[in-house]
């Protein structure tokens, strides 16, 4: 047995078009077909219209410093679990990305068994396909809060979007509620996009 084919378990897989999937090693690990999800029930649930705009990357190739490229975008887990969580507070949900092309998620890392996921997921699937561009937003006054996903393709392209940085920056002037998770925080780079100060020093 050649010593390529035995470290194939623990080596990124090369997909058709060229880019690298994680391991089947660490997708062993690190991924799972299920949450940890169980509905809530609260006394008291958010009851006003506004939704939360979830902040969602478009762009799924990360280039590595080997130049090889990363297939990544938003972690399902990371995303649908917490809004599970919001939605069971009572909110609703508005999807925005940079350029307003279709959300990218890290398919590899899909909940395949999981039907709570799965049912959110079809219910806001359209939004995801069709969310609304970051420049169109022209204030945070009809929202609830910001939500930003994990996934290692929150490092992408939101940390340098000067529009993100905007909404940002606005939202934290305004003590707007600003969610994020795992590799999400650095999207909030974005607040020093064309040199402005950084919104969350200190």
């Amino acid at each position: 047995m050649g010593l390529s084919k035995w470290l194939h378990p623990l080596t990124a897989q090369k997909t058709e078009d060229g880019t690298y999937d994680p391991s089947p090693f660490t997708l062993a690990l690190g991924t799972s077909t299920k949450t940890s999800y169980i509905a809530q029930n609260y006394e008291t649930k958010y009851t006003a219209s506004k939704p939360i705009l979830v902040v969602c990357t478009d762009d799924g190739r990360m280039k590595m410093k080997n130049d090889k490229v990363f297939n990544t975008g938003n972690h399902p887990i990371e995303m649908f679990l917490p809004m599970l969580h919001f939605r069971d507070a009572g909110f609703t949900f508005d999807i925005a990305t940079v350029s307003g092309g279709p959300v990218v998620l890290e398919m590899w890392a899909y909940p395949t068994k999981d039907e709570h996921v799965k049912s959110l997921h079809e219910s806001v699937q359209s939004m995801m396909e069709k969310p609304k561009k970051l420049a169109d937003i022209e204030s945070l006054d009809g929202y609830a809060a910001i939500f930003i996903p994990g996934g290692h393709g929150a490092m992408v392209n939101l940390p340098e979007s000067v529009e993100l940085g905007r909404l940002l920056h606005e939202a934290h002037d305004k003590s707007l509620p600003t969610v994020t998770l795992c590799h999400g925080p650095a999207a909030l780079l974005a607040t020093k996009a064309e040199e402005k100060e950084f919104a969350y020093g200190g």
